[in-house]
């Protein structure tokens, strides 16, 4: 589950410092573009997105999510944090694997997606070195998850439209409650 693996309260911390764009901000549904590895676009996105997963526990965040409508994705895939930049999926497998999955950007809320249970991902490293990453289970989750980002789209685009209207509604309650600063549940 990718949002269970976050910490709330430091979710709550990267929120509460402007570092995170929450749902329905805009640039959250803009594709980004691509970017020069080493260019001052994609050193600041990196920095960004550093600052802002440092404080929020995750697995992982892409830079329109921080504001950056640039093609570079932080993932913490093992034991190493990756800054991807222009990543694409050359090839999904045809197995599905379901399981739950939240986002940063839209705290508080989970659903089941199904997902790809393999993936090989080229990429662009920081300092311009080619990458061809092959992912399965959590790690190819995390990694669609955030390319899905960064072409404008959310983790609820997957959902049945029943099941995304409960997710949204789930989401707004939790963030009335928030600034009313009610407890959630979690």
């Amino acid at each position: 589950m990718l949002e269970s693996t976050y910490n709330k309260r430091s979710r709550e911390g990267a929120k509460e410092a402007g570092l995170i764009r929450l749902y329905p901000d805009p640039i959250l549904r803009r594709r980004a573009r691509e970017v020069k590895p080493g260019s001052p676009a994609a050193r600041e996105a990196a920095q960004r997105l550093r600052q802002a997963l440092s404080q929020a526990e995750g697995l992982g965040l892409a830079a329109n999510q921080v504001g950056a409508l640039v093609r570079v994705v932080l993932a913490r895939l093992g034991a190493r944090e990756w800054v991807l930049i222009n990543p694409e999926v050359a090839w999904r497998s045809p197995e599905l694997e379901t399981d739950s999955e939240g986002c940063l950007s839209l705290p508080g809320v989970e659903a089941e997606v199904a997902r790809p249970a393999q993936i090989r991902v080229r990429a662009l490293s920081e300092e311009g070195e080619e990458l061809l990453l092959e992912l399965e289970g959590l790690e190819a989750r995390l990694l669609l998850h955030e390319i899905d980002h960064l072409d404008g789209g959310l983790y609820i685009d997957h959902l049945a439209a029943a099941e995304r209207r409960r997710v949204l509604r789930e989401y707004r309650r939790a963030r009335e409650l928030a600034e009313e600063g009610v407890p959630s549940r979690e």
